[in-house]
């Protein structure tokens, strides 16, 4: 009698669990890219040229879970992110960090939940608490795909839709010995207030973000006051696209507490301007970006990298190698001459990184549609840098980043698959030198095909 009632018991256990389950509805989306790329002279270095060349790929699961009318839950994780036969990866089963083979840290975990926030409505507004995407406003130019905890409330007012948040980067709230004013209070917040209007041919925005970073005050006795807007418009008449976002930040870099160090303010700005038309089976286009250096004249003052300290324009990707994420994320940074320098505001290489920093970029590019699948597009851009980069008081021989040019062909196998061919070359400027007019640069080009299923 007693193992029927335990035997009952845990059957009713199974059918409760069921029955909470299937109350929620799931969906399920998604992608999944492995991709081989071939870069022929990574270093940019005419004397030894280093070829670098493998496969990648990554599992992306987004799930959300609809418990009610109104409320959800949203989930998303990556898996099997790594390059096929890295050997620090055969036979472990614990996640770790690594450092890839471009020798840049990387998370490269086997399952790493990323994202998990609740979305739901009340009568007073929407709100999505947890970790999420916050840098998502405006066009593609300033968005990233990272991930940060936080609260976003959003309230449409007609054709006004206001937005609200409070973003927490790092959060270090703790007193270290008795009295330690500076470690009390080390937290890496930001702010933002903003607004979308839609109208009938696009949409426009503005956003006030002001970000308090304190975590460098327990053990540098510094923090950075920042305020930054960003803005954007883009709209549709008949065949013609048009999107244009400006983003300008200013306050205090480096804000030391007194009798530390010497104060450092910031005064950055960013542009951003593309137009294309569509004309049957043929499309063209051009982009415009410019975004502030940093100009050493003025210790007391930072006029760049607003892009790197935003950490904003991941998504962007204008070109297979300039400032493709994809590229630094595998290959590593373009550095040029590894003597060049490190840039003192950023601590990255003063060469090209992920992100889109003291720089005139042009770009024109067009594509040909033949069949529904197929898309072939051809690209030329050519980049300068807005301000000279220094190694200690010595400015690079040249602000030349270099030409580029594209070709790539996209085949849609299913609806939900696309074969993609790539190929890129890469004339070399010659700020790529550095500081030492001897050093020979050469040209880069690139081979890379690529497959994605997105569900």
């Amino acid at each position: 009698m007693k193992k029927f009632w335990i035997v009952l018991l845990a059957l009713g256990l199974v059918a409760g669990f069921a029955m909470s389950a299937s109350a929620a509805d799931v969906k399920f989306g998604g992608s999944y890219y492995v991709a081989g790329v071939y870069a022929d002279n990574h270093g940019l270095n005419d004397d030894g040229k280093i070829a670098q060349a493998g496969y990648y790929q990554r599992v992306r699961l987004e799930t959300t879970f609809k418990v009610a009318e109104g409320l959800s839950l949203v989930t998303r994780l990556d898996a099997l992110e790594r390059r096929w036969g890295d050997p620090r990866w055969m036979g472990t089963e614990d996640t770790y960090n690594r450092t890839n083979a471009a020798g840049t840290a990387q998370i490269s975990e086997n399952i790493e939940f990323e994202r998990a926030y609740l979305d739901f409505t009340t009568k007073i507004g929407r709100f999505n608490i947890g970790y999420q995407n916050f840098v998502s406003f405006g066009t593609d130019f300033v968005n990233t795909n990272l991930t940060r905890a936080g609260i976003k409330y959003f309230v449409p007012i007609g054709p006004l839709l206001v937005i609200a948040a409070i973003e927490k980067g790092a959060g270090g709230d703790r007193n270290i010995g008795e009295g330690n004013v500076l470690a009390d209070d080390a937290d890496n917040n930001v702010y933002d207030l903003g607004a979308i209007y839609k109208f009938g041919a696009g949409d426009a925005g503005l956003i006030y973000q002001k970000g308090i970073n304190k975590t460098t005050r327990p053990t540098a006795g510094r923090y950075s006051d920042l305020n930054i807007f960003i803005g954007y418009g883009r709209a549709t008449f008949g065949p013609l696209f048009v999107e244009g976002e400006f983003v300008t930040g200013f306050g205090d870099l480096r804000k030391f507490d007194a009798g530390t160090g010497t104060d450092v303010s910031a005064a950055a700005y960013a542009f951003y301007l593309h137009g294309r038309g569509d004309f049957g089976p043929a499309y063209a286009g051009g982009r415009f970006a410019y975004v502030s250096g940093d100009d050493r004249t003025t210790n007391d003052k930072a006029e760049g990298s607003i892009m790197t300290a935003l950490k904003g324009g991941d998504a962007f990707n204008p070109c297979l190698i300039m400032w493709n994420t994809e590229y630094t994320k595998w290959l590593g940074n373009i550095v040029g001459n590894t003597a060049a320098g490190i840039n003192p505001l950023t601590g990255a290489p003063a060469g090209q990184g992920t992100y889109m920093d003291n720089a005139f970029f042009f770009q024109i590019y067009g594509g040909f549609k033949p069949v529904k699948e197929l898309d072939i597009m051809m690209s030329v851009s050519y980049a300068y840098a807005d301000k000279k980069p220094y190694v200690s008081t010595t400015p690079f021989i040249d602000d030349k980043y270099g030409t580029e040019i594209d070709l790539v062909a996209k085949y849609k196998l299913f609806n939900n698959l696309e074969y993609m061919l790539g190929a890129a070359y890469m004339v070399t400027g010659d700020l790529f030198k550095g500081i030492d007019p001897n050093f020979k640069v050469s040209n880069n080009y690139l081979l890379m095909h690529k497959l994605t299923l997105s569900f």
